[in-house]
Formats: structure tokens, sequence, C-alpha cells
């Protein structure tokens, strides 16, 4: 079950993260030379599911169509935007920049900062509890990046209702990010199969994964991104096969993967905010690139001189 901490202080928030990190550090000296990453999700409510952008604000959260939704929203992004969202963008690539600019997708950040997470729990819903979820990673087991980017282009490959595996399957073999791969297609001949093995008979796999940094933005928030494949299913037909449903599902509080929830009250988000200024972390540092926002900091601080 997944430990649970509500802290009063950031002396207490930072002393909770180093020492589940101490720990997870002794518990896997013994296979790995390094200790285990870990990556903090900022929430400022408590009660938010962890599910992706593309499956938020909906009847039915977790439910969407590929077809229409995710795949218009990104090929109008590359028609209006060429220059940004081009063809040469691999399909992870893709998705974070998309992610970037604030469209939709299947992705969800992550930060490898545990005191921009701590922000990201504090700056909003000043009324409700925020929550930091922290999740351990370890960078020296990376899943096999072609099929991580077959997940990430899912919206081009599929356009029906459910799809069969198989037929996604001869989408991807075709595909640049996997013909790089030369002699992965004879390993793996039946990929449907593997593939999914690979999404389904793991669940206490979460799919955390690079982009490349291309804002200051991004340097400075240390951003990662969790990935969401969409849910296989068993169509029931003459013949039974795997499938894609059209379903997203949401990471489960209490998942295996999940070392920690630490809740932070609503009574001290100011004053964890006031704290994180004084250590660099503060809106004008994170958006950085953004010049309204810089330029808002140098109001305040203006402001304050005066007050």
């Amino acid at each position: 079950m997944t430990k649970q901490h509500t802290i009063s202080s950031i002396e207490e928030y930072i002393e909770i993260v180093c020492k589940q990190h101490s720990q997870m550090y002794d518990e896997n000296y013994s296979y790995y030379p390094t200790a285990p990453v870990l990556l903090f999700r900022g929430q400022s409510n408590k009660n938010y599911s962890l599910l992706p952008s593309i499956c938020r604000g909906r009847k039915y959260s977790n439910e969407f169509s590929l077809s229409n939704e995710e795949r218009n929203l990104i090929e109008l992004a590359k028609y209006r935007l060429p220059d940004i969202f081009h063809n040469s963008l691999s399909p992870i690539e893709l998705l974070a920049l998309l992610q970037h600019h604030g469209i939709p997708t299947r992705l969800l950040d992550v930060t490898e900062n545990a005191l921009v997470g701590l922000y990201f729990a504090c700056n909003q819903s000043n009324d409700t509890d925020g929550e930091v979820i922290v999740f351990p990673s370890d960078d020296d087991d990376i899943a096999p990046y072609p099929f991580l980017n077959a997940i990430a282009d899912t919206y081009r490959l599929i356009n029906d209702n459910c799809h069969d595996l198989r037929f996604f399957f001869e989408g991807v073999r075709n595909q640049p990010y996997f013909r790089e791969y030369k002699g992965w297609e004879y390993i793996f001949a039946d990929f449907s199969e593997w593939y999914e093995s690979w999404i389904s008979t793991d669940p206490d796999r979460i799919y955390f994964v690079h982009a490349p940094i291309r804002s200051t933005r991004q340097q400075m928030q240390q951003g990662r991104y969790i990935l969401f494949p969409n849910r296989i299913i068993t169509t029931k037909s003459k013949k039974e096969y795997k499938a894609f449903d059209m379903i997203i599902d949401e990471i489960p509080k209490d998942h295996p993967g999940i070392a920690l929830r630490i809740i932070i009250p609503k009574e001290i988000k100011q004053q964890l905010l006031i704290d994180l200024a004084v250590l660099g972390i503060r809106e004008d540092t994170l958006f950085c690139d953004n010049v309204d926002v810089v330029c808002k900091g140098i109001t305040e601080k203006f402001t304050r001189k005066y007050q």
C-alpha cells in the first residue's frame, strides 16, 4: 500500500523525500550502481486523478474516441503550425512538444525536482489540500524505445472503435523509429502477442519517457512524462483476437509503482510558496521563457518595496 504523509513545513517535506531516497538506495544498492531516480507529480487538489490531459473534463473521464479527438487535435496543430509540429519529429517528441504548448495529449507531466513538484502542488486551489506523488524510476531499466514510440503513435495508426493489434503492427513495422532498430522484427516475430504482453501483463509498470529539451522552461522544470497506453481487450467474434479499446486507464493512487503520497494542507500552501521563492522556485523562474510571467514577477518585486 502506498505510504502517505501530511506535512506541516518545507523542512518536513525535504526530510521525507530524502529519507525515501536513502531507503531506496539501501534496498537497491546490491543490484544497481546508483539509486533509482525519484520523480514527482505535484497536484493542487489531492482528489485529482492521475490521468493525462486528453482524458480530463469528460462525463466519463477516461474514455475518448482516438479517431475523432486525439487525431484531430494533433493533425490540426500540424496543419496550423507545420514549422513547429513537423513530420520529422518522433511520436514522443511530437507529443511532448504539443504538451508543452498546452494541447491535450496522452502524456502526464512529472519532474525530477522535488521542489518543483511541491510548487505545482501549492500554486493553485488555495481552498483545497494538494499533494505530491512520488514515483521511483530506474534509469537503467528503460523500456525499448521503438515500442514507446509505437504507443505515442497509436492515434495515427488506428482508426476504428477498437483495432486488431496485428494490423497495428503492420503499421508500426514500417515506421522510421522501428526500422532503425534492425533485428528487432526477427526477435519479436509475433509483435501483436509481444506488444499485448508487454503492456497488459505487467500491471505494475508505469511508462516514463524523456523528450528532447527544446525550451528553457523544460530545462528549469526538469520535466519528464508518463506515457499512457490504451487498454487492450479480447474481442469475441468468430475468432478471438487482441485489440485496442478506446479507453486509457488512470493510475490508481495505491498503485505499487507509487512510493509516496505527500499531502499538502491548504493552510500552509502560501507559506510554502514563500519558502520555495527563497530557494529560487518561483513562477518567473519556472516559466522563464514566458515574457508576461517574467514581467509580472518584476512588477511584483517592485511593488513589494513600497508595501
